[in-house]
């Protein structure tokens, strides 16, 4: 399985990157964009099947980043991580086939 990592906070997704024992998970590839812009680049590039996403962003958020994943008709899982409690971004992400 190939993994995707996005997050706008480098040190986050490099330790994440290298700090999680992601072959034990069953992931042989992981991929790390910091913004959606690079992570688009990074799912044309690359058969992803999950995507461990940021919401909060710059520019295009992580919600935004999925709608264009279900547009292009990628067959990615999403997990998004966030410290926020709005609830509208969940609410968001489950309109757009994301499991709780």
């Amino acid at each position: 399985m190939i993994l995707l990592i996005v997050n706008d906070e480098k040190v986050t997704a490099q330790t994440m990157w290298k700090e999680i024992s992601w072959e034990s998970c069953g992931i042989t590839e992981v991929y790390l964009a910091y913004d959606a812009l690079e992570a688009r680049e990074q799912l044309m590039l690359h058969d992803v099947d999950i995507m461990l996403c940021d919401i909060e962003m710059p520019g295009e958020n992580g919600i935004e980043l999925l709608r264009w994943v279900r547009q292009e008709h990628m067959d990615v899982e999403c997990i998004f991580l966030t410290c926020h409690a709005n609830f509208s971004y969940a609410q968001d992400a489950v309109k757009l086939d994301c499991t709780d």
